[in-house]
Parts: C-alpha cells; sequence; structure tokens
C-alpha cells in the first residue's frame, strides 16, 4: 500500500509531462520549430513556458490545411 502513495506522488506527474513534451514536440515539429528548443522551454519553466509556447506559436506549416474559421461552421 506504501507504493501506491509512491505512484500517485511521482508515476501520475511524470506520466503527464512526458505526454505534454510529447505533444509540444509534434506540435513544434508541426509549426516548423526546433522540438528540442521548445520542449526545453516548456520543461524548464513549466506552466509559464507552457502558456507562452500556446500564446506565441507560429502557423502550422503543414500544407493543405485551412485554418479553423467560425464562419464555416456558422447555419444561417
Amino acid at each position: 500500500m506504501e507504493y501506491f502513495g509512491l505512484f500517485l506522488a511521482l508515476g501520475i506527474p511524470l506520466a503527464f509531462l512526458t505526454l505534454l513534451m510529447l505533444w509540444t514536440a509534434n506540435d513544434a515539429r508541426e509549426r516548423g520549430k526546433s522540438p528540442v528548443l521548445v520542449c526545453l522551454l516548456v520543461l524548464l519553466s513549466f506552466p509559464f513556458g507552457l502558456v507562452a509556447w500556446l500564446a506565441f506559436r507560429p502557423e502550422t506549416m503543414t500544407p493543405g490545411r485551412r485554418r479553423f474559421n467560425l464562419e464555416d461552421y456558422r447555419s444561417g
């Protein structure tokens, strides 16, 4: 039972950070930025680095994808 508390204290945050780094690296790669540098920014200055990346990240570089436009989905 004592290991369960250790799992909750270490395992869940570690899994969250791992998934966050994977998402951040993939997002940076799609936007034409260095995944390593963006992950370091997010990891070393969490949570402010994550907010900064979400606020100032560039447009996607993936060809053929349109930007979301709310007007396309409004019924009227």
